[in-house]
């Protein structure tokens, strides 16, 4: 039971929830949630096994790690939602300047272009080309 009020409490403790904010911003690869979350678990865990002479690291992890998945799940719909409403309403251009490097980036007002890429059937008939222009030289 001592395990639920600690998940409870660690759901609502700011600092971690800011760490968990912070992680959200800045890492811009797949899966923000997991890592977030696990980030801030870990980070939080030796956080406080460095204040508290008697608590051993590991000993809160599970909960830690629960309570950071929560946070993280609603931190980032926040910023979805944040960005969606930032760029006229278009997650996909949010997304994509997300991927630009930079955080402020995806939350400029205006619309990014759209990316072109090659098909894959395109791209296989452009390098048969190029190889065929290279054989016959």
């Amino acid at each position: 039971m001592a395990t639920l009020a600690f998940v409870l409490a660690a759901c609502v403790d700011p600092v971690q929830a800011g760490l968990v904010l912070a992680i959200i911003l800045v890492h811009r690869g797949p899966q923000p949630i997991l890592v977030a979350a696990a980030v801030a678990a870990v980070v939080s865990e030796t956080a406080s096994v460095l204040v508290a002479d008697e608590h051993a690291w590991g000993e809160l992890l599970a909960p830690r790690a629960v309570a950071s998945l929560l946070q993280a799940a609603i931190l980032v719909w926040v910023v979805r939602f944040i960005r969606q409403s930032r760029t006229g309403g278009d997650i996909a251009q949010a997304e994509v300047g997300a991927a630009s490097g930079s955080a402020t980036a995806s939350l400029a007002a205006e619309p990014l272009p759209p990316v072109s890429r090659l098909a894959p059937w395109h791209m296989r008939a452009y390098v048969r080309r190029r190889l065929e222009k290279l054989r016959f030289r």
